[in-house]
């Protein structure tokens, strides 16, 4: 099951494109594996690394990486087979530290601990990081399929009052015509789901998909 999931999650960061936060962007160049055994990055339970990977972890620790627009693109190599490829992300995701889930805004990433004070902590985690791991979460696929049933349930919903108002649908305009007191309450009920609607979408695309875990253990 954590196997099929993990396929799963991969192929969805894949095929799916997010937007969001502008600027944010992670990219990461491949690493030729020498004599030297280097740190490691698990993706999906499978070990690769990285030449920066401590880029990385910087970062996705300074960057504002609850956001939608966060991209993440990392080159990678397989240690057996030297097989390299591309892993990108676009999206939010989620970071824990030490089994720990890091605050949206945190020691980290606020602008009061720019400077020297914020490089010292980064730099202090940094060097006493063992392992990196980057996981389907669970958490947020469910999440996610959970409020794409209740955007489903509100779009049928608001269909169908549209329907019974007679409303003109122009792409995506709906031409309100004098409404009189029989229509009223129901004017009042549609503005409402198209208000749920906006915030089920906005849940939706910021649901994260994919949780990094940085391990100083």
């Amino acid at each position: 099951m954590r196997y099929f999931f993990a396929i799963l999650i991969f192929l969805i960061i894949s095929s799916t494109g997010l937007t969001g936060q502008e600027g944010s962007k992670i990219d990461l160049n491949n690493v030729n594996v020498g004599t030297k055994r280097l740190p490691t990055i698990f993706l999906f339970g499978e070990e690769y690394t990285s030449r920066d990977r401590n880029e990385l972890i910087r970062g996705i620790l300074t960057s504002q990486f609850y956001r939608e627009s966060l991209k993440i693109v990392i080159n990678l190599q397989e240690f057996i087979s030297k097989r390299e490829f591309s892993f990108r992300h676009s999206g939010p995701i989620e970071i824990n530290i030490n089994g720990k889930k890091l605050k949206n805004q945190n020691g980290y990433n606020t602008t009061s601990l720019y400077g020297q004070g914020a490089d010292s902590r980064l730099l202090g985690l940094i060097n006493k990081v063992n392992n990196v791991r980057i996981d389907s979460s669970l958490t947020g696929i469910i999440k996610r399929k959970a409020i794409g049933k209740q955007i489903k349930l509100t779009e049928e919903s608001i269909e169908k009052l549209i329907n019974e108002m007679k409303l003109e649908v122009r792409g995506d305009t709906i031409v309100l015509p004098e409404i009189d007191k029989a229509n009223k309450k129901k004017e009042r009920e549609l503005n409402k789901l198209f208000r749920i609607k906006k915030r089920l979408y906005k849940e939706f695309s910021g649901n994260p998909l994919i949780e990094i875990k940085i391990s100083t253990n």
